[in-house]
């Protein structure tokens, strides 16, 4: 069974290694797969070999719809370009911002503002996919708490959080009440 695919505003939050860049290049799959064109946005490209295990289902001129950019050096003017990019090419169906947030502190009012930007300037039909890594809850309350979770819910984003109960390749994916179990492959996640 396939898994879940992102429509709209998505954000999914995971503790480190926990997948969630490729759950997110398996969503660029999907897209392009579909058609569309992906602007994928990190401060580091996905692994080449972690993208072609994924991407091996594509020919390799479908594979041409995905367009890495760099989120390194000025966020805001990089997260501006990046939405740019995908109002003036054609048929840009996803756009990914992997790591939209710092992995220890908090998050800035800038970068809220600059993402919230981006997602009301984004093309009517473009989905917006923003992957975070959670953070341990030190009060005890809950497993894992979100950067950024109220204002982008605020925002109308989904918040999506991806698992890791065990060391091996299970995965838990969260979307509001349901609960998926995932299972991590090279060829990306599967239900299970």
């Amino acid at each position: 069974m396939a898994i879940p695919t992102i429509s709209g505003l998505c954000h999914l939050s995971a503790p480190p290694k926990a997948g969630a860049t490729s759950f997110a290049l398996q969503q660029a799959c999907l897209a392009i797969a579909d058609g569309k064109r992906v602007i994928w946005g990190s401060e580091v490209m996905p692994d080449n070999v972690r993208f072609s295990q994924i991407f091996c289902s594509l020919n390799i001129s479908a594979a041409s719809r995905f367009h890495g950019m760099s989120t390194a050096g000025e966020f805001k003017r990089c997260i501006l370009e990046i939405g740019r990019a995908a109002r003036i090419l054609p048929n840009v169906g996803l756009v990914v911002i992997d790591g939209w947030t710092p992995p220890k502190g908090r998050v800035s009012s800038d970068t809220k503002s600059t993402i919230l930007e981006l997602a009301s300037s984004l093309n009517k039909g473009c989905d917006l996919l923003l992957t975070s890594q959670s953070y341990a809850d030190a009060s005890g309350d809950s497993e894992y708490l979100i950067r950024g979770e109220k204002v982008l819910s605020d925002a109308g984003f989904d918040t999506w959080k991806l698992g890791r109960p065990s060391d091996d390749a299970r995965r838990i994916l969260t979307i509001e009440e349901e609960v998926i179990p995932l299972l991590l492959e090279e060829e990306g996640f599967k239900r299970i």
